[in-house]
């Protein structure tokens, strides 16, 4: 009797451990989807998106100060549907944000592969405004549903376990700074203290964890190698030169580093990054560690140009660097974004510009798509004579054009005439020699 009873429970826990992984899969896969999928961004929004990041970007905040953030409910769903968008290239995610005082609803459909079951997981989290500060009310998935007690538990462990002491109390440290929050009339508000010193302590120690430290060290390399050729044009008073005459060299030295790492997609990835940061006038030193700082070399001022403009080459390789760094998306809303700003106030909306943006985009998807692609591209990179093999003609491609213009022109990005010269765009990059 005894062992039929403990042979009974032996067979219910095997028999549990197999149907529970089934029972969770049928509980959170949904045949229907609890969010919609978002419009594409039109030419107001993108407008918009440039605002809000404009108004409450921290780059020039050096000082410790209060910072109050104010944000309608329409403009936290347009920047989730980006993040969503433009950050997350594997699946498709649909965010939906919802403000009713004193709670945050944040649901997401997640469109994964069919499956009888369904082809979408349903999410829902609830934040609760309790004295001015955000908790984690609940979360759920399907039919599961998980107290926020549970979640902070499980989060506080995670992050006690995965952090070092000092780390962990730096991560509180900035979590607290998010002082009071509010709903009002479909209106969030945030007063949050913004502290410098403490964010750079925490980015300084996530360093190593951030950027891996081989990484670290190859963006060193390239920029050491830069340096010594700005130092060498400037000896001969040179203080403008054709890119190609950087570019070639430095892939060149990548090619030979890859024979040594094995790794011709991170030597590419780190090429690119160090001449983004170079076009930005951006140091290396806010990105490796301070040991590793030591021995770099800061490069001198050189203005760098394509088909003669200075302006083409901040285009052409930040949004490169954007690309092997943050991904295909993100590199193109931002080139898309800038010119929208231009088109407000700026020089205006700029299809030559934005031809070099899209170039750069390719360049960065080439270069770190495959090992086999990288190679490819170090080859034909460091043998390219002229610009023209990476970087599209730009003669006929309208400039200057200012907002209002735009709209009567173009209407939208969806509309016919917008995509007949976006398509131009894209049979000139197909011509350069480095893309076939």
């Amino acid at each position: 009797m005894f062992k039929f009873i403990v042979k009974s429970f032996f067979l219910l826990f095997v028999l549990a451990v197999v149907a529970c992984p089934f029972l969770f899969l049928f509980a959170v896969i949904d045949k229907t989807p609890a969010v919609g999928k978002p419009p594409e961004l039109s030419f107001d929004q993108v407008k918009r998106m440039e605002q809000l990041v404009r108004l409450y970007k921290p780059d020039s905040m050096s000082v410790r100060q209060t910072r109050q953030v104010e944000l309608f409910e329409q403009d936290l769903n347009l920047m989730a549907a980006y993040v969503a968008s433009e950050f997350v290239d594997q699946v498709a995610i649909f965010p939906q944000i919802r403000l009713s005082d004193p709670f945050i609803n944040i649901s997401t459909a997640v469109k994964i592969p069919q499956t009888p079951l369904g082809e979408y997981i349903n999410t829902a989290c609830v934040l609760k405004i309790e004295n001015g500060r955000p908790r984690v009310h609940s979360m759920s998935a399907g039919f599961f549903t998980l107290p926020g007690s549970l979640i902070t538990a499980a989060l506080s462990y995670l992050g006690q376990a995965l952090l070092a002491p000092d780390e962990y109390k730096l991560v509180l440290q900035n979590l607290d700074a998010l002082q009071s929050v509010a709903i009002n009339r479909q209106q969030l508000s945030f007063t949050y203290d913004w502290n410098p010193d403490a964010l750079n302590r925490l980015h300084e120690s996530q360093k190593s964890m951030l950027i891996a430290p081989e990484h670290q060290d190859r963006l060193i390399l390239y920029t050491n190698a830069l340096a010594k050729m700005c130092s060498t044009f400037k000896k001969y008073d040179v203080n403008k030169v054709c890119v190609v005459r950087v570019i070639r060299p430095l892939f060149k030295l990548a090619l030979e580093q890859s024979n040594v790492s094995k790794n011709p997609v991170e030597e590419n990835r780190a090429v690119l990054q160090t001449i983004s940061l170079f076009c930005l006038g951006r140091g290396l030193e806010h990105l490796v560690t301070e040991e590793r700082a030591a021995n770099l070399i800061s490069p001198e001022s050189i203005a760098l140009t394509l088909w003669d403009r200075e302006d083409l080459v901040k285009h052409f390789f930040v949004s490169a660097g954007i690309a092997v760094s943050g991904g295909s998306k993100l590199s193109n809303f931002a080139g898309l974004s800038k010119e929208v700003a231009d088109s407000g106030g700026g020089s205006g909306f700029s299809f030559a510009d934005l031809a070099a943006d899209r170039a750069g985009v390719r360049l960065g998807e080439l270069a770190t798509g495959s090992a086999q692609k990288a190679s490819e591209i170090q080859q034909k990179m460091a043998a390219a004579k002229t610009e023209g093999q990476f970087m599209p003609r730009i003669d006929n491609l309208p400039e200057g054009i200012m907002e209002l213009q735009f709209k009567k022109r173009y209407s939208d990005f969806d509309s016919n005439a917008y995509t007949l010269v976006e398509n131009e765009i894209t049979q000139r990059i197909n011509a350069c020699l480095v893309y076939q």
